[in-house]
């Protein structure tokens, strides 16, 4: 057992050297030794004259140990523990083939006094229940104990899993000993979760320390980590209700609503969800707005994996990533509001606006024409009415490594003021916030257009491909036809794309780009169920072409072993048969081990069909990729040059000017604010 924040393990406690030492009675419990408090308290004369046991005071803790001084571990560890403000605490090291006699010391060496006991034994051990009966017995005190083996929980406090052990059992004395809670202090909540893990549906209800994790059912191999990490998070007067897995898929809605439904009404309004698999279901709507929709009531989700005063951005393996500044949000269902809902709202963020007027939840006046709404991936500064894509703005989820200051551009001769106030906004942050922030550009687009996503980072893919499109959430499975009428209106919303926005060929070319920007790739490479598929490359191409060249640096990160890289360096030319997606802001400081520097002539900025990810630049299927070799100054990195059509592959002019730029590209995405 590890101490919650000292380290310290109970577990290391020494036992007693021989059985002599455990035989005599101990003086009067009520010596002036024996109330003193932080220093040791002779528990039990042994044969030798020796104490048998002692009672050392640590924090709201008694620790009875062997004879000698005490253990500092294991002191450390009782002093940790969280006050309980109805027992009396006991750290015992108490060895597992204990005799009757050696248990009679042990009552003899607990602090004198009427209440209620609570043990913790030292180490492992067998019968537990047995013995917290015999003691209750014995001293006439209600004993509660640990039967299993305790985690370290946030505050001082222990839970029991349902893999390690039964849980706290109660007894009192006259009567036989019941289950009493899995967690300790135990919360007001406690009672209404189930305290071991039941199905429920098709997925399984299991109890952490913070609430229950709702999961798949059956146990994968990265099961243990996941459910070690989740114990971790810190137990409050709100339950934390823990979504999937991941890499899994999304659980069924329904699932998680016959959770809510078993609810009583009066804990629903203090339940906290927690997305830490995957928040997006098969036809791109977030969890918390469908789950709003299902049960009629208003819920609440973390942005991410909840900390002491913090909220970290979960990682796509489940770990903790940066600090996020909107921490809580809140869905409502359809009937809660008139018109469009305005769910998610943010209810809890640690955005430095105090000093603006709050005109609604999350959001603050900035001028008497503008306003600054608290959104998952940072702030959004728009116009006082919510523009038409009001939904999708509130739908994007936080990015890897920056928060975002969103521009609105509905109107675009409001942009330029709103992009001053935001500047303005931004020079009043703290110097590290500053450095943390990233401004972009949030324009119009089309209804159903897909949701807003993060700028993907795709990882490199074996057979020489640079990479492939890894959004983090998917667009409504519209079908083919919905794609069609989103690509038309956009058409006709930008006629600077195509002399004929009612030309079949330019209408299917851009709905096979959007097709492309609303696919969720697996890590396998294939489509979430629901997801649309590849689209056809040739049509691909053709959509691309409309859209804006982006010639300058791009980025993208990637994990490549030792044999990719050794692939890359003898490649004079890679040919990439999909659609490689970089960033013209640099890599990023998403999951990867490797860096891609790619120079781009004639790669196509998406922008107008995703704001989004203002960032984002597409490469048409079949582009032509040269591998260059950077400076020593730029170590680690596969550098490249886009081929452009018509372009020498063996230019070394080209080569040179490419490397040259990228090198000064890459130093300055590492150590400046392009905010």
């Amino acid at each position: 057992m590890s101490g919650s924040q000292t380290g310290a393990r109970a577990g290391t406690l020494t036992a007693p050297s021989s059985p002599d030492a455990r035989r005599a009675p101990r003086p009067p419990a009520g010596s002036a030794t024996a109330r003193r408090t932080g220093s040791p308290r002779p528990a039990g004369q042994a044969d030798g004259g020796g104490p048998a046991f002692t009672a050392h005071r640590a924090g709201a803790a008694w620790l009875i140990s062997p004879p000698g001084p005490a253990d500092p571990r294991a002191l450390s560890f009782a002093a940790g523990l969280a006050s309980d403000p109805e027992c009396t605490l006991l750290v015992v090291d108490l060895p597992e083939e204990a005799d009757d006699r050696t248990l009679e010391e042990l009552a003899r060496a607990v602090p004198p006094g009427r209440g209620d006991l609570r043990l913790v034994f030292g180490r492992p051990r067998t019968g537990v229940a047995g013995t917290a009966r015999w003691l209750a017995e014995r001293l006439g005190r209600t004993v509660t104990a640990a039967d299993g083996t305790p985690l370290p929980a946030s505050g001082g406090g222990l839970f029991i899993g349902a893999d390690r052990g039964a849980g706290w059992v109660r007894c009192v004395p006259g009567a036989p000993e019941e289950p009493d809670s899995r967690r300790f202090p135990k919360p007001t909540w406690d009672s209404v979760l189930p305290d071991r893990p039941r199905p429920l549906g098709t997925a399984v209800v299991e109890p952490v320390a913070a609430g229950v994790w709702l999961r798949p059912a059956g146990e994968g191999a990265l099961r243990d980590a996941h459910r070690a990490r989740l114990s971790t998070l810190p137990v409050s007067a709100e339950p934390l209700v823990v979504v999937g897995v991941p890499g899994a898929p999304a659980l069924p809605v329904a699932d998680v609503a016959r959770l809510w439904q078993s609810l009583p009404p009066r804990i629903r309004p203090a339940v906290r969800f927690l997305c830490y698999g995957p928040a997006r279901l098969s036809g791109g709507r977030h969890l918390g707005d469908v789950l709003a929709q299902v049960v009629g009531e208003p819920v609440r989700l973390y942005n991410g994996l909840p900390g002491d005063g913090e909220v970290l951005r979960v990682e796509a393996d489940g770990s903790p990533g940066r600090p996020l500044l909107g921490q809580q949000f809140v869905h409502l269902p359809p009937a809660a509001s008139a018109g469009p809902s305005p769910s998610p709202h943010a209810v809890a963020h640690r955005w430095p606006l105090d000093g603006l007027e709050e005109t609604g939840p999350g959001t603050y006046l900035l001028a008497e024409d503008a306003v600054v709404e608290v959104v998952r991936s940072g702030l959004w500064v728009r116009g006082p009415q919510d523009p038409p894509y009001a939904a999708e703005v509130r739908a994007g989820d936080p990015e890897p490594g920056r928060e975002r200051i969103l521009c609105d551009a509905h109107s675009e001769e409001a942009l330029p003021r709103f992009r001053q106030l935001a500047a303005d906004l931004v020079g009043t942050f703290p110097p590290e916030l500053r450095r943390a922030v990233r401004l972009g550009v949030c324009r119009p687009t089309a209804p159903a257009v897909p949701a807003g996503r993060a700028p993907a980072r795709p990882a490199p893919r074996p057979g020489g491909r640079t990479g492939e499109a890894r959004s983090h959430t998917a667009a409504p499975d519209t079908g083919h036809e919905g794609f069609l009428s989103v690509a038309a209106e956009i058409l006709r919303r930008h006629p600077e794309l195509t002399p004929d926005p009612h030309d079949p060929d330019a209408v299917t070319g851009v709905a096979a780009v959007l097709r492309r920007l609303a696919r969720t790739p697996e890590p396998d490479g294939t489509g979430t169920d629901g997801t649309p598929g590849p689209p056809d490359a040739g049509l691909l191409r053709a959509g691309l072409r409309l859209l804006p060249v982006h010639r300058g640096a791009t980025g993208l990160r990637a994990t490549l072993d030792e044999a990719m890289r050794q692939w890359y360096a003898g490649q004079p030319l890679v040919i990439d048969a999909d659609a490689c997606e970089a960033s013209a802001v640099g890599p990023g400081t998403g999951p990867g081990n490797t860096d891609f520097l790619i120079w781009s002539v004639d790669g196509r900025r998406t922008d107008l069909l995703d704001p989004l990810s203002p960032d984002r630049v597409l490469f048409l299927p079949g582009s032509r990729f040269r591998v260059l070799s950077p400076g020593p100054g730029v170590p680690g990195v596969v550098m490249m040059r886009e081929v452009g059509p018509g372009e020498a592959a063996q230019d070394a002019e080209l080569d040179r000017a490419a490397v040259r730029e990228l090198t000064r590209a890459w130093r300055d995405w590492r150590g400046g604010d392009h905010a």
